[in-house]
């Protein structure tokens, strides 16, 4: 199923962690929504001024693969409303980091939170299910 033009539920919701321990790591219809959201209106923006693919590392997690992977006990991860992302090296990632504070700057995306993870070893995006409720944080971790 595509859920914009350039990314799928699939690669959404595809994890070797919970493929190796029989997890079915299948999306509510809320948080397919969800997803849907931030691919269409974030992911896919992202991707189009990139002009090159862009990886989905973890993105909807159910709540067994989220503990069974340290996340959060609020992580936006188990809404369908995050992604960890990468385009290969840390140097090619911190380049789109810059880019996604750029659509940010021009308003023509919206977040709840960038975070660069380790040095841009992946950045994480979210966005919170209402519009109203994002902080458009930006973070280094």
């Amino acid at each position: 199923m595509k859920l914009s033009d350039n990314f799928t539920l699939n690669e959404l919701i595809y994890s070797s962690t919970a493929n190796a321990n029989g997890i079915n790591n299948y999306p509510s219809n809320e948080c397919k929504d969800n997803l849907i959201r931030l691919c269409v209106n974030v992911l896919q923006p992202i991707r189009k001024l990139w002009g090159k693919p862009i990886f989905v590392t973890s993105g909807y997690r159910c709540p067994t693969l989220n503990r069974l992977v340290g996340g959060s006990n609020t992580s936006a991860h188990m809404k369908g409303c995050a992604a960890d992302i990468t385009v290969g090296s840390r140097e090619e990632n911190k380049k789109l980091f810059e880019v996604i504070k750029f659509l940010h700057q021009e308003g023509d995306i919206e977040f709840d939170q960038l975070i660069s993870e380790y040095d841009c070893q992946w950045i994480h995006i979210g966005i919170k299910p209402r519009v109203e409720d994002m902080r458009n944080q930006i973070l280094y971790l």
